[in-house]
């Protein structure tokens, strides 16, 4: 993807805008500079050279219309606590541990790797991961729905009570959904994987990196 590009969406609702996060620095004023312009009625919020900082959109509640992309890998917690349920927030490169945990409403999409925890204690809204996910994703995970299209560490589902956890077959690693007592750990074949609804919204994103599906003959293609 082109960084250099204005915001995908900007030609939609007020022109997207970029905010430098290494001049801000402070995950607190940083969100609420995100808050600021979601309120004025941007659209696309590109977050520029991201290196490891924590808490990104993390605790950000409103009816808005919007995409953020962060550009770069993000630390700790991202969108962690998210309520939201017109916000997409885009991962360009890798999340570390803890992102999207306590999501209550919107959708994360993650297209590098992402650390452990993916979706902890999830409790509604949806996670799209491009890549692969460290141990323990969607432990406690009650709500929401959360698709792996890369391979899966261990321990994913761990004490899930409900929501959806959706997996390709034989991406799964060892022991999971230890102490499950709720929700669907689900492993399905790629073809059927990539024709998941949740998917739509976020193709544009994800898309290149998706193997050619053929409806009629119902094979990937990669």
């Amino acid at each position: 993807m082109d960084v250099n590009k204005p915001p995908a969406g900007a030609h939609r609702g007020r022109p997207g805008v970029v905010i430098a996060v290494p001049e801000i620095r402070d995950y607190h004023e940083i969100n609420k500079e995100i808050v600021r312009h979601l309120d004025e009625g941007r659209r696309t919020i590109r977050l520029s050279s991201v290196r490891g900082q924590r808490l990104l959109a993390a605790g950000l509640r409103g009816d808005w219309s919007a995409t953020i992309e962060l550009e770069g890998d993000a630390g700790p917690e991202l969108a962690a606590g998210l309520d939201a349920p017109g916000l997409i927030v885009i991962g360009l490169g890798s999340a570390a541990d803890g992102a999207a945990s306590g999501l209550r409403a919107g959708t994360v999409v993650l297209l590098g790797s992402a650390g452990p925890a993916l979706g902890y204690a999830m409790r509604g809204g949806r996670v799209v991961a491009a890549g692969s996910i460290g141990p323990r994703a969607g432990l406690g995970q009650s709500g929401g729905e959360i698709v792996v299209l890369g391979e899966a560490g261990p321990l994913a589902a761990e004490r899930q009570s409900g929501g959806r956890f959706v997996v390709g077959r034989g991406r799964l690693g060892p022991h999971p959904g230890l102490g499950q007592r709720g929700g669907e750990l689900v492993s399905m074949a790629p073809e059927d994987l990539y024709r998941l609804e949740v998917l739509e919204p976020v193709r544009e994103w994800i898309g290149p990196g998706l193997p050619d599906i053929d409806g009629r003959a119902g094979e990937a293609r990669a």
